[in-house]
């Protein structure tokens, strides 16, 4: 997860949570987990829910980007 200062209708101040969830062998390399197929749909309601209960958060958004050699991590 990462935090990103975008608050969308929310008041300045307020961050939004993205999510990557990846498919990998050796975290040098890497493809998105998808909804529904790679990772349950349940899963990610609920990772959402934990996450908006938190104070100052926007939004939570899904990042389904792939990323190339070495840079697994969200740059």
């Amino acid at each position: 997860m990462i935090s990103i200062p975008v608050h969308f209708e929310k008041p300045q101040g307020h961050r939004s949570i993205a999510i990557r969830t990846m498919i990998t062998n050796d975290f040098m390399t890497g493809v998105p987990a998808h909804p529904g197929l790679d990772i349950e749909e349940s899963i990610l309601e609920e990772m959402v829910t934990r996450i908006e209960a938190i104070p100052g958060i926007a939004r939570v958004v899904y990042d389904l980007t792939s990323k190339p050699p070495a840079t697994t991590e969200w740059e």
